[in-house]
This record gives C-alpha cells, structure tokens and sequence, in this order.
C-alpha cells in the first residue's frame, strides 16, 4: 500500500469538505490510552477518515455435493492471514472515506447519524458515494439475494423493485463492516438501524472490549432465521500497519451467516450446496477510530446469473497518512 501514499495526497482533493478531522489525531498525540467504548470510535458530526482501498474478486470456492458448515471464527481469522487461493479476476483500487454528515431518521423512526461513504477509484476515475440507512439496507438485501435465490421473491417486496443481475451485482467498492447505517452510541455499544423496525439491524461494537467478548444478532428476522452477525473482539495491542505503530489497537471480527443454498442447474436439477458468508476484521485505535479493514465476501450467483457461479470478493483498507 506504500505506493499509494504519494497518490493519496494529490487524491484528497477529489472528496470536497475534507479536512483535519479526516485523520483525527496521529500515533501517539493522545498518548496510549486503552480502548473503551468511549474513545474507540470518535463520532462527533464532521468526523471523517480516509483509506487507501483495493479490491479484488476471485472466481471460487466451488460448489459442495453436501450442505458445507460455516467455517470456526478461528478458521476464518486463519484464513485471513493467507492470500486468497482462487483466480483473480477483478481489481480496483483508490480512495475510501467514511463521515459522519448530519443525522438521518429511518422509515421506522429512529434518529442515528449519517455515515457517508465515498469512493474514489482510481482505476475508472469514477467517484460514488452512498449514504443513509435505506442505501445500506439496499446493499445488504441485495448481497443476501446473491447468496439465497430462495429469498429472492420476499426481498424483491422489501425493496419495491423488480430484481435483476445487473442491480444485484453494481459494483460499490464499500467495506461491508465499516457499512454506512444510521448510527448510533449507546451505553452499550454502536449499532446501526434498518427501516423496518427499532430494534438494532447492525452491531459494531459491544460491551467492555475486552478480548474475547463479542455479540450475535440475527438479521432481517422477517425473511429468513438462519442469517446472523457473529462479532468478538479478537486482540488488544499495539498494532504496526504500513510502518506506523498504533498503541493498544483493537481488532474487532466479525462474520456474517448467510445460510446455505440449494444449487441447481438450468434444468432444476440439484447439483449440491453452498454456504454463502462475510468475514473480516477491523482494526480500531483508541482516540483515532477504525484504521484498517480486511474483510472477504463468498457468494453464489444462483438465481441471479444465468448459470450458477461462485466468487469470492476481497477489500482491503488502510488510513491514508
């Protein structure tokens, strides 16, 4: 990522309004101190960071004969460390800044804050941003009809809209975990919320921080019973990315459960399973907030492509210096 940092500098100038607060503090100006959940994600509105972002799609895994089970979240955190072993086939890569802009009220009726997210990519010269809560849910449904062709009649009446392959795989180069929801500070944690109801639809972080804690929650109830967010705090300590040592960084883990799907071909026939997930980490620094992401998506294009496909999609983010 060192080859991008000259790039970074001359790239800011593409997202308008940004400012010091998009790299709040610097290793070591607010000492060491431990993460709580009071200083481990600054949200004060106007609060921003940006990322040098690449991503990268691979063609696999393949499909099972058996309905697979979820991989351990030590076998993914595992897996993290190791290249992916399938076919790349895409790549893009540029700038990615989250912000916080204003507040915004779901259809629900709940007040979070506007976690924008905007992309610069390098590769197209093409800037997208997103942001709200509605956009999120958006994405996400459109993730989970990728991954469940059994869904896809009850998710295409949440969303109003007829659903095709070209909607539900628009290429949005945005980290899932560092996803743009109407967000929110609680007492016990951060959260996000959907449009459907009060209840939280997302977590980000839970609880004391303390390594090993974590959370489960499940997601879109109303669809399915078998997709949960599992998140755990993985590590405490000081934490060195692209040559800067960041004191006492959490790594947070989280992974996503989509469920399996029955595969057919273009017949109807039944050709086996797969078992479609998100994985990944965020790395947060006390004071600073999240200052890298690794995160990997595996789906299934059954229902959506013509005929069955299985990819799996990488982004790997780093704070812009």
């Amino acid at each position: 990522m060192s080859r991008w940092l000259s790039l970074s500098c001359l790239l800011l100038l593409v997202f308008a309004g940004c400012n010091d607060e998009d790299c709040p503090d610097c290793p070591g100006n607010a000492g060491d101190p431990l993460p709580t959940l009071a200083n481990i994600w600054p949200h004060a509105d106007g609060t921003g960071w940006i990322y040098d972002l690449e991503y990268r799609s691979f063609d696999g895994p393949e499909i099972s004969p058996e309905p697979p089970p979820l991989p351990t979240m030590e076998e993914l955190h595992d897996a993290l460390q190791q290249p992916v072993g399938y076919d790349e086939v895409n790549l893009d890569e540029g700038l990615y800044r989250i912000r916080f802009e204003g507040t915004v009220t779901t259809e629900s009726g709940v007040v979070g804050q506007d976690l924008v997210e905007t992309f610069y990519s390098a590769v197209s010269g093409k800037v997208s941003t997103t942001s709200n809560a509605r956009d999120f849910e958006r994405r996400f449904l459109r993730a989970l009809v990728r991954a469940r062709a059994d869904l896809r009649p009850a998710i295409a009446a949440r969303l109003g809209e007829e659903l095709d392959g070209a909607k539900s795989l628009e290429d949005v180069r945005y980290p899932f975990f560092l996803g743009a929801y109407a967000f929110a500070y609680e007492d016990t944690g951060y959260y996000g919320y959907g449009d459907l109801d009060t209840a939280h639809a997302w977590t980000y972080l839970e609880g004391d921080l303390t390594v090993g804690s974590g959370f489960t929650l499940q997601l879109v109830p109303d669809l399915a019973n078998d997709i949960w967010l599992y998140g755990r705090v993985w590590s405490v300590g000081d934490r060195e990315i692209a040559g800067v040592t960041w004191p006492n960084a959490l790594e947070a883990m989280y992974v996503v459960d989509f469920g399996i799907q029955i595969v057919t071909n273009e017949m109807g026939e039944e050709i086996g399973s797969f078992h479609s997930y998100f994985y990944g980490t965020t790395v947060f620094a006390p004071a600073v907030g999240p200052i890298a992401c690794l995160e990997r998506h595996v789906l299934i294009g059954d229902g959506i492509l013509q005929e069955p496909g299985t990819w799996t999609e990488e982004y790997r983010c780093i704070i812009a210096r």
